[in-house]
């Protein structure tokens, strides 16, 4: 039967219990303000009754309560909404990221501004105009000097705040691995400690909310997965590779890429493998690093090296005050120390290619005449396979036609015909190898159109083609070397200057086009001094005429597209970084109507367990009076 002393022991549970309950309501009124506090709550279940149905169980009324007990102390928390929110934090980080950049882009390019690289191309141009209406002033030809100085100078400097933007992006990269590292350590001890606490049969629900905690810290700055169904086990994913697994981890390094500049690549410690990298934080980064930035240092360098090239392939052709010619305004050093154009791409020593970026025939041609010729042109592009572009072109097509054809194929040259309209073939980017930026890669023709109509090639067929894979291709071009540019040195954009000719003497600078003296078909003679008409093809070239910046027709099409991407990016950056809050912040506000303290709630819930602990302790006053009275009597 049961005990006399039985009544104490269902009060002193009742008393315990509710004890429990009140300090978990403590706890969570305690954490109010925590956003990562998951309430709890004390579940109470009946103890074991006296006597459960059996055959040798006393004799006597059975199944007789023994008061109640705490079963658990739940966490209220749901994982089906924790998931939505780790994936809107990963894709809330990667516009952040975007969009912080994107915007020191635009502060960089600063457009419009009195200081932009724009305005300083538009002085440019006013200059070169303003000196073709005045050739003999010295003052006019100290402007011109002047401008292009400022020119190159923001040229320059444009690109060496880029440069170090994308140099800080990936200092920022290594650093935000290095805290994924350190979190997914964190989350491994919390394994660790979270499972010695289950087995020994403790709910360690702080545990798990600083588990989870670190969980989205860890989604905002990788494309993280969690797998929960093992409850013994808690595995984080990343790019399809186990990142956590219970009590072990994986840690990611970061090495040098020779590839990209020598900037730094993510991959596994134990495999060397890249990391697999969708969305958050990183991902972003590396976008922004090897797209954004990468992109418009590219297109900063397509620029200075056109600018170079326009300007100098048209005063080459002038004279100056002193009657000189075939002068440089501005200065590019070659990629390649010899005339030739041979490189070593490699290192190795040994050279290995020919590097030119422009090629110009001898012939002057006219656009709208059908060329008379038929044939296939054959270019590579410049992708990793090299793949190749065949043109055919008929005898009654006009040679505008087929430039416009070439231009739209993504052949790994552009098209178009120069001040002396003779025909002029141009590398462009590099889609593989940043370093074989501005190389002509492939010039082959089954006919006579490069040949013997333009003056490029010196002879038809595969045996005839120009082949960057291969030193001495110089020699395939009829073109002598005044009609050659070599490619320049890496990154233009930060080497651009004027000529030192044009620097030491502005009676260098080429106003005047020349006369043909003797028949030659050269203008091998100045006109005089009040000559400004190579000033005033300058002006057309660097403004109006078709001169193909990338698949571009004019230097300030090119600019303009390059300023308008950046600012349409940049607003779409925006609007999806505000998106991703208003996504977040009603998620947000779903997960804290399931998870968290309401004081309300929590002080209703106080006022309910106190009166069933003073409850309890009565019982058990009452029981005590009962058994004193008792003990007297006896």
């Amino acid at each position: 039967m049961p005990s006399t002393f039985m009544g104490l022991e269902i009060a002193k549970r009742g008393i315990t219990s509710h004890q429990k309950a009140i300090e978990t309501t403590g706890h969570n009124i305690s954490n109010a303000d925590n956003k990562n506090f998951a309430r709890q709550r004390v579940k109470l279940e009946a103890m074991h009754p006296i006597y459960e149905p059996s055959l040798n169980r006393a004799h006597g009324p059975g199944m007789l309560g023994q008061g109640a007990k705490v079963g658990e102390i739940e966490r209220i928390r749901d994982h089906f909404v924790d998931q939505r929110i780790l994936a809107t934090e990963q894709s809330a980080a990667y516009w952040e990221i975007r969009q912080k950049y994107l915007h020191h882009t635009e502060i960089i390019f600063n457009e419009p501004s009195e200081e932009s690289l724009r305005t300083q191309l538009d002085r440019l141009w006013q200059a070169w105009q303003e000196l073709s209406q005045y050739p003999e002033e010295m003052s006019h030809r100290e402007l011109v000097r002047t401008r292009g100085r400022e020119f190159a100078f923001r040229m320059r400097e444009t690109f060496q705040r880029l440069f170090e933007l994308r140099q800080q992006v990936d200092f920022e990269l290594t650093v935000t691995v290095n805290r994924l590292n350190e979190m997914a350590e964190e989350v491994r001890e919390l394994n660790e400690k979270i499972l010695k606490s289950q087995t020994l049969g403790d709910n360690p629900n702080d545990l798990l909310d600083r588990r989870d905690a670190l969980l989205q810290e860890m989604a905002k700055l990788a494309d993280i997965s969690v797998e929960r169904q093992d409850p013994n086990e808690l595995i984080v994913y990343l790019g399809g590779q186990v990142l956590v697994q219970g009590e072990s981890r994986r840690k990611l390094v970061v090495v040098g890429d020779p590839q990209n500049e020598g900037l730094s690549r993510v991959v596994w410690e134990f495999s060397g493998q890249d990391v697999l990298f969708r969305n958050g934080k990183i991902q972003s980064l590396m976008d922004v690093r090897d797209g954004i930035l990468k992109e418009n240092i590219q297109k900063l360098d397509l620029l200075a090296v056109n600018i170079h090239d326009i300007v100098n392939e048209v005063h080459r052709d002038g004279f100056g005050l002193t009657k000189e010619t075939n002068i440089n305004f501005f200065r590019l050093d070659n990629l390649s120390r010899n005339v030739r154009g041979n490189f070593d791409l490699n290192g190795d020593g040994i050279d290995e290619i020919t590097a030119i970026f422009k090629v110009a025939g001898r012939n002057p041609l006219i656009a709208d005449r059908p060329v008379g010729v038929g044939g296939t042109l054959t270019f590579y592009r410049n992708d990793q396979e090299n793949t190749p572009v065949y043109i055919t072109y008929r005898p009654d097509e006009t040679l505008k036609s087929i430039i416009d054809r070439i231009n739209r194929s993504g052949a790994g040259v552009v098209a178009y015909l120069n001040h002396n309209n003779n025909l002029v073939l141009k590398g462009t980017l590099a889609e593989d190898d940043w370093r074989t930026n501005f190389m002509i890669r492939h010039i082959e023709d089954s006919g006579e159109l490069l040949v013997g109509f333009a003056g490029i090639l010196q002879n038809s067929g595969p045996a005839g083609a120009f082949d960057y894979r291969r030193i001495d291709e110089i020699n395939k071009l009829q073109s002598d070397l005044e009609r050659i540019t070599h490619t320049p040195v890496f990154h233009p954009a930060g080497s651009l200057r004027l000529s030192d000719a044009v620097e030491g003497n502005i009676a260098l600078i080429a106003a005047a086009t020349g006369k043909d003296v003797g028949g030659t078909g050269d203008l091998n003679q100045a006109h005089g001094l009040k000559d400004g008409t190579n000033a005033l093809r300058i002006a057309q070239a660097l403004r109006h005429r078709e001169t193909m910046v990338g698949t571009h027709r004019t230097s300030d099409e090119f600019y303009n597209a390059v300023v308008a991407k950046i600012g349409i990016e940049t607003r779409t950056a925006k609007d999806q970084v505000e998106n991703q809050a208003a996504i977040m912040k009603n998620l947000e506000n779903i997960r804290q109507s399931i998870m968290g303290v309401n004081l309300d709630e929590e002080m209703a819930n106080l006022v309910q367990f106190q009166h069933g602990y003073n409850a309890a302790a009565r019982v058990m006053q009452a029981i005590n009076e009962l058994i004193e009275r008792l003990i007297e009597l006896f």
